[in-house]
């Protein structure tokens, strides 16, 4: 049997599934419609007035709507869907190509989210999972997407403090900032075991009207990387974060 918060939480869904129907809604009339008392409408109404999804609209009777919070979070989950349908083919070239564990990801506050991820046939691969968290200034996707933004945005982030995850995590913000600036220049970042020893990271940025919107990524276990082949999949980073930028509506 739910308790007193699933059952709040329920409550909540059905208010705001009457709330998605057209026209305003009065209490009464929510009531009504859902078979509860107009004390717990009223202030499950008010509750999500506080968290921004529902609205009052004054006149001779007080009527409630959704706010756009709604449609804004829908618009959102659909174009990681489209992103990662769009991205998916170019994933699977780069992959057959590399025979390298490839990811795209976003930025998500201060970490970077793994959007989608396809596994190298080898035996002995990176592993980087979908819905997995990385932190933002340890990662090549990281770096990348930041080196798509403002230098006062970059200086911005760096200031927030840098947090050693390896012995090889870049620790000193001058250094790093550096690193953001060589990225900017080549078109796609590295991460040499700054997160997790043993691994290295490679990320372009995907940049849509001049913001990087996401990144599309190589990582390999360290002992298959060198320098020469670094440059090789950077090159083709760069050219794979072109295509997907260029199926998003960006001119080539």
């Amino acid at each position: 049997m739910a308790n007193d918060g699933v059952r709040s939480v329920l409550t909540a869904m059905r208010v705001l599934e009457r709330l998605t129907e057209p026209g305003l809604v009065g209490v009464s009339e929510l009531a009504r419609d859902l078979g509860l008392p107009k004390s717990s409408v009223q202030r499950m109404l008010r509750t999500l007035q506080e968290g921004g999804w529902a609205a009052e609209v004054h006149g001779e009777v007080t009527r409630w709507t959704l706010t756009p919070k709604m449609f804004q979070l829908g618009q959102r989950h659909q174009a990681g869907n489209d992103l990662r349908t769009i991205a998916l083919p170019v994933m699977e070239q780069l992959r057959e190509e590399t025979r390298e564990t490839i990811h795209l990801a976003t930025v998500k506050g201060d970490s970077v989210f793994v959007l989608e991820t396809l596994d190298s046939p080898q035996a002995v691969r990176a592993h980087v999972s979908p819905g997995m968290s990385i932190p933002l200034l340890a990662s090549a996707h990281g770096q990348a997407l930041l080196s798509t933004r403002p230098e006062k945005e970059i200086q911005g982030v760096l200031l927030r403090g840098l947090t050693a995850y390896t012995p090889f995590t870049i620790t000193d913000v001058d250094t790093l900032g550096s690193a953001i600036h060589q990225a900017r220049v080549r078109g796609y970042a590295v991460n040499d075991q700054q997160w997790q020893e043993g691994v290295h990271g490679i990320a372009a940025p995907i940049v849509v009207a001049g913001v990087g919107v996401a990144g599309i990524g190589i990582s390999t276990p360290i002992h298959r990387m060198s320098a020469e082949l670094q440059d090789k999949f950077g090159g083709m980073l760069v050219k794979a974060a072109m295509a997907i930028a260029h199926r998003l509506g960006e001119d080539l």
